[in-house]
């Protein structure tokens, strides 16, 4: 899938872009606390083309990687697109 195609999925919920704690017990909980360049209101990024750059913590997803976010919302498009790809046995979606 090509890059843009992939950028497309996305719902900008930013739900995502909340900073995350693991608790005593390793699960993983979303705090109320959004990442610094987050704007609330519309929740998308103000930064997003150089948002690799600016901010440490932001991490590229791709189809190889959102697998192993289990922090990723149920309802996250990137999620659903790799659960369906996965059901339907297509690598190459």
């Amino acid at each position: 899938m090509e890059t843009a195609a992939w950028e497309e999925l996305c719902h900008q919920c930013g739900e995502c872009c909340f900073e995350k704690k693991i608790d005593k017990h390793g699960r993983i909980i979303t705090t109320r606390i959004p990442c610094r360049f987050l704007d609330i209101h519309s929740r998308r990024c103000r930064i997003y083309p150089d948002r690799f750059r600016y901010e440490e913590d932001c991490l590229k997803l791709t189809a190889e990687n959102v697998p192993g976010f289990d922090w990723l919302p149920e309802n996250c498009a990137y999620r659903q697109f790799v659960k369906t790809r996965d059901q339907n046995n297509d690598p190459e979606a």
